[in-house]
């Protein structure tokens, strides 16, 4: 079993829609994948066919068999919920107290059971990414190529180092370029800066930007079961099948 945390320094630069398909992606590769939501924002059953007023989630149900909700997309999913303000001041807490709560719950469904599980974090700090990074073995950091979100890198290197300081089996923090055009002069410099800066930390493929991923979402649908031969849908294949290749090579995770 390999965790991949998705995580970010700003918002909107498509981390919820990233991780959806990629999760997807790898279960189209045949594995086996549960995906959590750790975001407040509860976004990511818009991409997972789920009925946006149900309010079940990990804050009432926690991680367990009985709590997934099976997609139709071959993926099985923990949304985050709808919470009432005191219950979601609990579920903080809780995981203050506990830095290790989301680890406990992921390893006692079995490492043969699930092949991947790929976390879903809020931007910026919080005790959702502390949980996150105590738990993955991965972290994916999607970054846009602009002025704006390249200036979240190093703190979010620094979050990184910070949570997971004392971890022997965490394989450190990636950047996943997301929404790049070669057609814009200025993603292209990013892109150059990104490489000359952070170029043994960058995944070796980028996603490209593609009209079809904003489509996909307003049908409610992803952007591989919209559109599975446009350039995004492509990249997010190809990034599915590296993470099969890092899962080997980085080997299972003892604890």
């Amino acid at each position: 079993m390999q965790v991949i945390a998705f995580i970010s320094g700003k918002g909107g630069v498509g981390k919820t829609t990233l991780a959806a398909n990629v999760a997807i992606a790898l279960a189209q590769e045949g594995k086996r994948v549960l995906l959590i939501d750790l975001d407040v924002q509860n976004a990511l059953r818009l991409h997972l066919g789920m009925d946006p007023l149900d309010i079940a989630g990990i804050v009432r149900e926690g991680i367990s068999p009985t709590s997934m909700f099976r997609s139709p997309f071959g993926v099985k999913f923990i949304p985050f919920g709808i919470a009432l303000k005191t219950e979601l001041e609990e579920f903080e807490t809780v995981l203050r107290q506990h830095p290790a709560w989301i680890l406990d719950r992921i390893v006692a469904l079995g490492k043969h059971a699930i092949d991947f599980v790929v976390l879903d974090t809020p931007p910026g700090s919080s005790v959702f990414l502390r949980q996150a990074l105590f738990a993955a073995n991965l972290a994916l950091g999607v970054v846009l190529a602009d002025a704006a979100s390249f200036a979240t890198i190093p703190r979010l290197f620094s979050l990184v180092t910070e949570y997971t300081r004392a971890r022997d089996d965490f394989y450190g923090l990636r950047l996943l370029a997301n929404q790049v055009s070669d057609q814009n002069q200025l993603c292209a410099q990013v892109r150059a800066a990104l490489q000359t800066d952070y170029g043994k930390s960058m995944v070796p493929i980028a996603v490209r930007c593609a009209v079809a991923v904003s489509e996909s979402l307003a049908f409610e649908q992803p952007v591989l079961q919209y559109d599975n031969s446009c350039s995004a849908s492509q990249d997010i294949t190809r990034l599915a099948q590296w993470l099969i290749k890092w899962s080997a090579s980085a080997g299972s995770r003892v604890r």
